[in-house]
Order: C-alpha cells, then structure tokens, then sequence
C-alpha cells in the first residue's frame, strides 16, 4: 500500500491546525524490541552478545541499555567496556568497538538501572556524554568518562535484519559485574501504518 498523504493547514495565524497535526502524530508509527546478555562475568575479554531483528523500512530510533547491577572496570588504563552493533556478532558494521566504560586509569562505574542512550533520536553522541546528575545532561548513575558514539552505517533497513550488539570488558577483569544488561530497541517505521 502506498503512503499516506496528509493535509497540514495553515489556521490563517500562520501556524498548523491542531486537527491536522494529531492525524499525523496518530500515523507515526514506532515498534520497540527488547534482549537481555546472559550473566557478565567479570572475565576480560569475554564477549555478550544478544540479537534483535529490526523490521522492514524501518529506522533505528534509540537504543537503550540498562544493567540490573553495577558494573566497574578494574581501575587501569584501557580497562573499558566496548560496546558494538553490527550485521554479524562483532561485527561493528553500525557501531565499531566504543567504549561506554572508558578507563583512563581510574576506575569508571555504570550504576544499576542506569539507562544509557547508546543511540538517542537516530544519533550517536560526543565522549563523556553519560555522565549526569541532577542537572547536567547525560544520567544519573552514568559511566563519567565514555568514548564518542559514532554511527558507522545507516540505521536504516528497507528489508528486515538481525542485528547484534555485543559488550566486550577489554585489559584486565572487571572489578564488579556478574549481572545482565538489557537493551530496549525503538524502530521508527517509514511505511504505511496498519490501519491505511
């Protein structure tokens, strides 16, 4: 089916009819997914992957991951936590090898029930872009030191995909884990919506 086409009117005070601009809002159409890593163990080098498969002519809109308990690296230069997201398992076809965790030699904490924006509105972020308080952007509970965000390809798929996002503790053990992350996934479908 084609895509639908929306009449936005002008109310004559240069500024989009109410009516108008709720019928689009009401054919947006967003879908989420949701996968969990098994148990992070605080072995370097170990990988945690976890598969999710993005729809057709969709584009990726945030991901989201979320650990159950702490996670702290060892406390020494190149101690991170690398995040990747590709078309095969460490694959980094779409994000390649970032440190969320990014230990410069002092010891770098990803609080419980932390969520941390790994692609936030289709954009990936500057470093150090977790860290948050109260009134500062980033989160509560944030790592305070992260690598750049780069996305390497297109969030966009005309076909369906399967995606695989991978957590990887580099250099020496973690100091803390032995918990899982959770990863929520929001597509933003481009196509016709079910109900046109």
């Amino acid at each position: 089916m084609s895509n639908p086409v929306f009449k936005v009117r002008d109310t004559g005070r240069n500024s989009a009819r109410t009516l108008d601009v709720q019928e689009v809002c009401d054919n947006l159409c967003n879908s989420w997914t949701s996968a969990t890593t098994g148990t992070i163990a605080v072995t370097a080098n170990a990988t945690y992957d976890v598969s999710f498969t993005q729809p057709a002519d969709t584009i990726i809109r945030n991901l989201i991951a979320i650990p159950a308990g702490n996670i702290v690296t060892a406390g020494a230069s190149g101690d991170d936590v690398d995040f990747d997201l590709g078309t095969a398992a460490g694959g980094g076809q779409i994000i390649d090898e970032k440190a969320i965790l990014d230990d410069g030699g002092s010891a770098v904490t990803w609080t419980a029930n932390a969520p941390l924006y790994i692609i936030q509105n289709s954009h990936g972020h500057a470093a150090n872009a977790f860290v948050g308080t109260g009134v500062t952007a980033g989160v509560v509970g944030g790592p305070a030191t992260s690598e750049a965000i780069v996305i390497a390809s297109t969030l966009y798929s005309a076909s369906a995909r399967t995606l695989y996002a991978r957590l990887k503790p580099l250099a020496n053990n973690l100091a803390t884990a032995a918990t899982t992350v959770t990863y929520l996934v929001e597509f933003l479908h481009l196509g016709s919506t079910p109900d046109q």
